[in-house]
């Protein structure tokens, strides 16, 4: 398992456990920010597009794997609520 695999997973889990009451989508990326970050590696994400893919997490409409690529750079289907 590589750090973005692992970043992957922490993402999904923050975000989609609700740990908190409020702002768990926002802590759950500064944390995978931050936790990358520690590990010395650089993300370059869309700043656009962020919150959609974050509630694309939270409704499970991504799995890990694409979640895995998109912390790496690469791009990522469009979250659209069905």
């Amino acid at each position: 398992m590589d750090i973005y695999n692992k970043a992957a997973m922490l993402l999904t889990e923050l975000v989609q456990n609700h740990p908190f009451e409020s702002g768990n989508r926002r802590t759950a990326f500064i944390t995978v920010l931050d936790f990358l970050e520690v590990n010395k590696i650089k993300v370059n994400l869309n700043t656009k597009e962020v919150e959609n893919v974050l509630r694309g997490i939270r409704e499970r409409f991504y799995n890990l794997k694409e979640i895995t690529n998109w912390l790496k750079g690469e791009d990522i289907r469009e979250f659209k609520r069905e």
